[in-house]
């Protein structure tokens, strides 16, 4: 029996139109080029499975079935749509399962450690299943490091309480959208929205990478924060002004796609997601907007100004822990 090869694809037939590529192992010996017009789908070899146009298969068994599908709509654009079990990247950033992601010409989509370059044409690229398969997705259940921003709004209780419902929450989606932005400029990832509250992560590379990036996230969105607070076309809710308290911490954390073969959206379990949620609840008009934990403050301090607040003594942590406020970038000497 002929061993297939690590990656095996058949093309679409060909149109009377320029396709797009997905290029692997971009500038290297191995380089191979994959076009398609409407779409193409990434998933996993099997025996039963093999031979179908457009469908990018990976002899691995961590790549789900069925792993994600890059969609190219009619006025050009492309968008990339998660399914697998154990995640899919656009530039390092994690996407959020069966939630349509646009992808860009030159951006890389990264599946089980592969590296796919979308390119608009042939040139040098830059550095449900109706199928019987008796096998599973092998699960990836190792730790990986993040840093983890979350965002509050401040008085929130109280805008419950007196203010009207449905301004409210146009309000407040209105600015979750305009801060998703922000976040997503900055390389990262929106997790969920728990009603005032806003839950982003970096990960990947090194702390020092995703905690800078995470720091400069946090200082931009304080800035927005106050821009909108300033536009009732955005924040329009009488009597309260937008105000945002911001926490930061790295550490290691377990991400997992939850609904096993049709995921719908993201686990992420680790001491650094409880300890963000409970020293952001210590930010105020002393300590300053954003307050950090030491490892993102050491990870980031090459680049940013902290303050040391002391030691708090977080809800569920047996023992207290020092924090800092996060100040801005360094100046130059």
């Amino acid at each position: 029996m002929t061993t297939p090869p690590l990656i095996s694809y058949e093309p679409p037939p060909a149109r009377d139109e320029d396709p797009l590529y997905l290029v692997a192992n971009p500038g290297t010996a191995e380089e191979s080029k994959y076009p398609f017009f409407d779409r193409v789908e990434i998933g996993r070899y099997h025996d039963n499975r093999k031979g179908e146009p457009g469908v990018l298969l990976i002899q691995d068994t961590t790549v789900s079935r069925r792993h994600c599908i890059i969609n190219r709509a009619p006025d050009g654009r492309c968008f990339v749509r998660e399914l697998s079990r154990n995640g899919t990247w656009v530039d390092g950033r994690r996407l959020v399962p069966n939630i349509e992601a646009e992808i860009r010409i030159g951006q890389v989509v990264t599946v089980a450690g592969r590296r796919f370059v979308l390119v608009g044409e042939l040139r040098e690229a830059p550095d449900d299943s109706e199928f019987e398969d008796d096998s599973m997705t092998i699960n990836t259940s190792g730790q990986t490091m993040v840093t983890v921003l979350v965002g509050d709004i401040r008085d929130y209780t109280g805008m419950v309480r007196k203010a009207d419902s449905a301004t409210l929450q146009e309000s407040v989606d209105r600015t979750f959208q305009k801060l998703e932005e922000v976040v997503l400029a900055n390389g990262g990832s929106i997790k969920e929205y728990q009603g005032d509250a806003i839950f982003a992560y970096w990960e990947g590379e090194t702390p020092e990478n995703h905690a800078i990036r995470a720091c400069r996230a946090a200082l931009e969105l304080n800035l927005r924060v106050q821009e909108l607070a300033q536009d009732s076309s955005v924040w329009n809710v009488e009597g309260f002004p937008l105000k945002m308290e911001w926490a930061l911490a790295t550490g290691l954390v377990v991400i997992k796609n939850l609904g096993g073969d049709r995921p719908t959206g993201i686990s992420m379990i680790g001491e650094p997601v409880v300890f963000a949620f409970r020293i952001e609840k210590v930010a105020d008009e002393s300590t300053g907007p954003i307050v950090a934990c030491p490892v993102t403050k050491e990870a980031a301090i090459e680049y940013f100004d902290f303050r040391d607040l002391g030691d708090v003594q977080a809800k569920g942590f047996d023992e207290a822990t020092q924090i800092f406020a996060l100040l801005g970038p360094k100046k130059d000497e």
